[in-house]
């Protein structure tokens, strides 16, 4: 039987209500209907796929909380991060890649500040310390209306931020893989396809878009279930296993 949630505060309500006041010109009345607890999956099913059958896996999260995923992960060297709580590590994730570039992990797990900048910046971080052969994911990349995504950040709970926006980054690059799955409010999975994959910046577009744009442009995205991306994931790693790595040139390594 899940958790009893906690009550909303009145003054949490009041203010709730005054911030939908002041954006209401980012209303959008789409939504996407999707129902996380039906799913029958979340990220920790995600992350240990991700893992299987790397016994010594090395892997990093971003942004314990309260080690919900962090505890419940497979892997003989695990390293926490989050600057206020839960991990192994106190300290802010652009810290964390900057004093551990010199090592390689297995499977990179991002949950931290849901801004798109500092996804950006993770992602940009986790392709620096990732293994020729590895994994990162998102989590926290499919909000469901424009109350769940909008940056400044309205709702107090469920809020997914504006992450999402490196999806359409990633759908720019020939240098990547990735699917976005549909369970818990979102998983991003991302197989770089060498071993300097070239993401495109596309801030100037899309630094000011809010879930409008996310909902006209939502069929563009590779969106899929639990069962897709687990094809999907034994796909690459049927392609990649004894198969040489290729350069951002083309070239194999």
């Amino acid at each position: 039987m899940p958790p009893t949630r906690k009550k909303l505060s009145l003054a949490t309500i009041v203010r709730e209500f005054a911030l939908v006041r002041r954006y209401r010109g980012a209303r959008c009345d789409g939504v996407f209907d999707y129902d996380w607890a039906a799913s029958g999956y979340d990220r920790k099913a995600v992350v240990n796929l991700l893992l299987a059958g790397r016994p010594d896996g090395a892997y990093p999260e971003i942004g314990c909380a309260d080690n919900a995923l962090f505890d419940a992960v497979m892997a003989r060297r695990k390293v926490g991060v989050d600057p206020r709580q839960g991990g192994t590590h106190r300290m802010t994730s652009d810290a964390f890649f900057r004093s551990h570039a010199g090592e390689r992990f297995d499977v990179v797990f991002v949950d931290g500040l849901h801004l798109y900048d500092q996804v950006r910046r993770d992602l940009d971080g986790a392709l620096s310390v990732l293994k020729p052969d590895g994994w990162i994911a998102f989590h926290d990349m499919l909000p469901r209306d424009w109350l769940e995504e909008h940056v400044p950040q309205i709702r107090t709970r469920g809020w997914t931020g504006d992450g999402w926006k490196l999806a359409f980054e990633l759908l720019a690059s020939p240098d990547v893989d990735f699917r976005l799955l549909a369970i818990d409010h979102g998983v991003l999975v991302v197989k770089p396809l060498t071993d300097r994959p070239r993401i495109p910046d596309l801030s100037a577009t899309l630094a000011g878009e809010r879930f409008t744009y996310l909902h006209r442009n939502f069929a563009r995205l590779p969106v899929v279930g639990y069962a897709e991306a687990a094809d999907w994931i034994a796909f690459h790693r049927q392609r990649t296993d004894g198969a040489p790595r290729t350069s951002e040139t083309g070239s194999t390594a």
